[in-house]
């Protein structure tokens, strides 16, 4: 390192360190300034300028920045070309005296991009994270939605069966305790299936007393997951790795379930493919020519999300089945009802991920003012329903 540099590149190269893994985005006054590697991966990712820092030094050093009200724009770029970025914002006054403090607030990857900004919630494919954990040829799987807050986590037997609900999944991230770096077979499967990133993280705190601690209880008995390690271990290793990047407790995420095969038709690959459900190899298109582009009329992302979900988990409990055709029916005898639940469904956000960017103090006023519109649609469907003569929607409802 040149003994020349300034402090503020001293402070650079200290946090470049510690996220060698990550575009560093680098707070200087108006803009996020790149350095050296990850400048020319902004000029190859971003299309925008390189130039130099300290161009008149022998060997000056490559710059790329943008400006800071266009990160919206550029971040997810990085993001979906499969990079971690790193904000290192200003945490004090720059009009001191003193050099400007920065710190690392967060890291943004593929699974969590939806916690910035409101624009990122419109994408109708999964946005599950999953960590996977391995003992002696048993597999322990924690997977988390983040729009939905849905999580839950499972044991298998056998890498084909943990393969089937990876396909199930198709997962936007993926963790792997270090010890699994070796396992050709898992990592030929997340690369080359999914095209995915692989990262490695290794919990530092007691496994079973890290999901104690977080959700505030004295057992894991009522998750189901008391007595299954692997699954422990699995939730551990996510939520640690999410607090790590996250730089916050994540209190919202306040349960968990213990997956269950019973509720569903248990579909394998080979069937999900020849029946055209969510991809269709033909199209080369996990929208176009599916059972789910036909079935897809949904109005908010969070039941985009759902019925994705339905299609390739479909129920097989007779009751179930029954009240969500009774549910269903009730609807489609009533054609102007549906047309009116349908326009105020039009003003309905993805709710989650508002309440999610509020816990950790990211919600913008456009958040707040979606936020508004979607409750008062909410009473106003419900309003309507209850205004209804059917007996039976009223009692579903309730």
């Amino acid at each position: 390192m040149n003994e020349n540099i300034t402090p503020a590149m001293v402070q650079y190269y200290e946090m470049k360190e510690q996220y060698k893994d990550c575009i560093l985005f680098f707070r200087m006054w108006d803009f996020y300034e790149m350095f050296d590697d990850d400048a020319h991966i902004a000029h190859k990712v971003l299309w925008i300028a390189i130039t130099t820092r300290n161009k008149n030094s022998a060997n000056p050093t490559p710059l790329a920045g943008i400006p800071f009200h266009a990160k919206e724009k550029y971040l997810p770029l990085f993001i979906n070309a499969w990079y971690k970025v790193a904000f290192a914002e200003q945490v004090s006054d720059p009009k001191l005296k003193w050099i400007v403090k920065r710190e690392v607030v967060r890291v943004v990857t593929p699974a969590t991009l939806s916690l910035e900004w409101d624009i990122y919630d419109s994408d109708n494919s999964s946005n599950y994270i999953i960590s996977i954990v391995e003992n002696e040829w048993l597999y322990g799987i924690s997977l988390l939605d983040i729009w939905t807050n849905k999580w839950s986590t499972g044991e298998f037997n056998s890498m084909s069966n943990l393969k089937n609900e990876l396909y199930k999944l198709w997962p936007k991230e993926v963790v792997l305790e270090k010890k699994l770096y070796g396992n050709t077979e898992l990592i030929e499967i997340l690369e080359k299936k999914f095209s995915l990133n692989i990262y490695y993280f290794d919990p530092k705190e007691k496994v079973k007393q890290k999901l104690i601690n977080h959700f505030q209880v004295k057992t894991l008995e009522w998750f189901w997951i008391e007595n299954k390690p692997l699954s422990q271990k699995s939730s551990s290793l996510l939520l640690e790795y999410l607090e790590a990047n996250q730089k916050t407790k994540l209190d919202f995420l306040n349960t968990i379930s213990y997956i269950s095969f019973d509720s569903y038709m248990n579909l394998d690959e080979s069937t999900i493919n020849n029946l055209d459900l969510v991809y269709n190899f033909s199209t080369k298109s996990s929208t176009i020519w599916t059972l789910f582009w036909v079935l897809n009329k949904t109005k908010t992302s969070m039941w985009t999300s759902f019925l994705r979900e339905q299609i390739i988990k479909p129920l097989n409990n007779i009751e179930q089945i029954k009240n969500r055709l009774d549910f269903i029916e009730e609807f489609t005898k009533n054609k102007i009802l549906l047309d009116k639940i349908r326009e105020k469904l039009e003003y309905v956000s993805n709710i989650n991920s508002i309440l999610n960017r509020l816990a950790l103090n990211r919600a913008n006023p456009r958040d707040l003012l979606n936020l508004k519109k979607s409750l008062l649609s909410i009473v106003e469907i419900h309003e309507i329903i209850q205004n209804e003569w059917s007996e039976k929607l009223k009692q579903i409802i309730k």
